[in-house]
């Protein structure tokens, strides 16, 4: 079973991201802020993390940098969905290795686990 990690701070957000991807048989874990996902993903070593780049004290971009620092969960492919449409920043977060970057409103809920199929079969 694949597990995935999501990093989101709109818990009614995160729950419907659980319930779509657990009724597609993956198993999830959540988390609010940057350094409980790093500590979840460590100790969990998900198939795939879901990241948010708005959190609250730092945002989904400390993630993927403090990321970097752990063998086991530095390669952990990882989709943005975020409704920070900024192109510095997008060019930020591809450059730091993540492999799609999603606008929250563009993207119902089946074609983000659509999305997220396709990134786990690689």
């Amino acid at each position: 079973m694949k597990k995935i990690l999501i990093i989101e701070d709109e818990k009614i957000l995160s729950e419907m991201y659980q319930f779509k991807l657990e009724k597609e048989g993956y198993k999830t874990m959540s988390a609010m802020y940057v350094d409980e996902a790093i500590d979840l993903a460590n100790k969990n070593n998900p198939d795939l993390v879901i990241l948010d780049i708005l959190l609250p004290k730092e945002s989904g971009i400390n993630y993927l940098v403090k990321s970097k620092n752990f063998d086991n969960i530095k390669n952990i492919p990882v989709l943005v969905i975020s409704n920070f449409d900024d192109n510095e920043t997008k060019k930020k977060c591809f450059d730091l290795g993540i492999r799609d970057y999603l606008i929250k409103s563009n993207y119902d809920p089946k074609e983000v686990v659509s999305r997220i199929k396709k990134i786990l079969e690689v």
